[in-house]
């Protein structure tokens, strides 16, 4: 049996895993979410659970980071920090008319054991 999994699959496997999901912060981004005042009170972990719960009911991120400009940005970056990133607009509308957008990595691609880490939260503009 091929247990292979591409990496977008990982992403998902991580986030949907157990109670909460295999999702850690990255420490600077939860620094950030903390101190955002536009998170209107929406902590760290009220968007990882938030994320968790998209993927579960069936939401999806996308992948690959194609936006030129980030490309360009981000070229003097490992492979892996470039091909290894997704985005989500999770639906939160009583908070967030526009959604919740969530940037990941995959952190970990364990193909038993993903993990994904949180680098950026914000609402959608």
């Amino acid at each position: 049996m091929d247990v292979s999994q591409t990496p977008i699959e990982l992403v998902h496997r991580a986030i949907a895993a157990g109670i909460f999901g295999q999702i850690q912060w990255d420490v600077r981004a939860d620094e950030r979410a903390r101190s955002n005042r536009d998170l209107q009170g929406l902590t760290p972990e009220g968007i990882r659970r938030l994320l968790h719960e998209f993927v579960c009911q069936g939401g999806r991120l996308e992948r690959p980071e194609s936006r030129s400009e980030w490309l360009q940005a981000n070229a003097d970056k490992p492979a892996y920090y470039r091909d290894y990133w997704y985005r989500a607009v999770v639906p939160v509308a009583d908070l967030f008319p526009n959604g919740l957008f969530v940037e990941v990595r995959l952190f970990d691609d364990d193909p038993q054991e993903p993990w994904v880490e949180i680098v950026n939260a914000h609402p959608q503009v």
